[in-house]
């Protein structure tokens, strides 16, 4: 072995070290496929050279890694390995060694490099077990975006939601509530009110038939236009809903829910002010259908387009509804504040001196849009009479917390 070292370099060739003359001449077979001989190997790496950069193991024979995985603490400095011309067939073999910061590793002509249906998916299979590496089998890769961050590090929190202006929150915060009230009511069809004549909806679930774990997603599975899964062009076209009649029949065929309005979390991605456009996501909803059991609660995003109504308001002409499985975080969150009572009512449209009045009142009273859109509407759109009856309620007490959840 000290033959075959190169100090300068920190580099140790043991390529076709079974026919290596000096040991085949004593009558010595190293053969580095069996445990103890390997072992023997790394031990001597360990004791006389642990500053070892590169180790050339290829024309070895090596089927199996179990032994290799103690380089990753007793050479801890090894940035080149050479597993070429070996009979590893399987690539979690590779996992045995994820812990070594490799930046060059070779393993052209074994099994395991044939069982990938592309170069790229090769490629990728390998750099995401070594990150840090920068070329596989002499091949230079392409610089690995991401945080060289040698301490554990605490990512911050998770912002809430994003609207943009305090324009836009109002305008949101009060369809959604009223929106999700009518959804939740057990009767959608007043939702007609909320879509566009040309409005387009479509339902998706991760939900697979062979998967017993989201057995209770089937409910949607019908519906579902996973484009995933659904490859069929005429499927697909079917299970995009157009036109609001379609649209809102669907909606009155799903599953009946209560949605925990505190768990909204919403991201407006576009808003103008003229045009009154808006896009914004909502993730991380919690509902849950019939009753509020752990296997019915679920979770979901959903993304839509809103347009100006003809009679002020907004209009959905785009809904994307997204249905999966709640995670347990999810689920020991959900519902730990009370919920308002769903109103069966429809979809209300405020003028545009109604959307400031009830902005001001609500920034002023420190109620959400619905509590405070309910007492405006008790007094008659007079802010006046409006505040002081809230004066009077709130310091009798008479005000429940819920009035002040957003």
């Amino acid at each position: 072995m000290s033959k075959r070292f190169d100090g300068s370099q920190q580099a140790l060739d043991l390529t076709s070290i079974h026919t290596d003359p000096d040991l085949v001449s004593q009558d010595v077979k190293v053969v580095l496929n069996r445990k103890t001989n390997m072992e023997a190997i790394i031990k001597i790496i360990e004791d006389n050279i642990p500053q070892l950069t590169s180790l050339n193991l290829s024309h070895n024979c090596i089927q199996r890694l179990d032994e290799l995985s103690e380089l990753v603490t007793k050479v801890p400095h090894l940035k080149a390995l050479n597993l070429s011309h070996n009979d590893l067939k399987s690539e979690h073999e590779l996992d045995k060694l994820k812990g070594l910061k490799l930046v060059e590793l070779w393993l052209v002509r074994n099994p395991l490099c044939d069982l990938f249906k592309d170069p790229s998916s090769y490629v990728s299979a390998v750099c995401q077990k070594f990150p840090q590496l920068l070329k596989l089998d002499g091949n230079d890769l392409p610089p690995n975006i991401g945080f060289d961050v040698e301490t554990p590090t605490t990512l911050p929190p998770c912002k809430g939601s994003c609207f943009g202006s305090d324009d836009a929150k109002v305008y949101i915060q009060h369809f959604l509530q009223q929106y999700y009230s009518v959804y939740d009511s057990g009767d959608r069809q007043p939702l007609l009110g909320a879509y566009h004549d040309e409005a387009l909806f479509s339902l998706t679930t991760p939900y697979n038939v062979q998967n017993p774990s989201m057995s209770s997603l089937r409910e949607y599975f019908k519906d579902s236009r996973n484009l995933k899964r659904t490859k069929d062009s005429t499927m697909r076209f079917r299970l995009l809903k157009h036109r609001r009649l379609n649209v809102v029949a669907l909606l009155n065929e799903l599953p009946k829910t209560q949605h925990d309005i505190s768990s909204f979390t919403v991201d407006v991605n576009a808003y103008t002010v003229s045009s009154r456009l808006i896009c914004h996501t909502l993730s991380y909803i919690i509902f849950v259908i019939d009753d509020k059991s752990k296997e019915s609660i679920k979770a979901f995003s959903r993304v839509f387009i809103t347009v100006p109504a003809v009679d002020s308001g907004l209009s959905i002409i785009n809904d994307q509804l997204f249905i999966r499985m709640a995670t347990t975080e999810q689920i020991s969150r959900a519902f730990v504040a009370p919920a308002s009572t769903p109103s069966s009512s429809p979809v209300p449209t405020l003028t545009a001196p109604q959307r400031e009045m009830l902005s001001t009142f609500s920034l002023k009273s420190g109620m959400n849009l619905e509590w405070s859109l309910k007492c405006l509407q008790d007094n008659k759109w007079d802010l006046n009479q409006a505040a002081q009856i809230f004066t009077q309620l709130k310091t009798a007490g008479k005000i429940p917390d819920v009035a002040f959840l957003k």
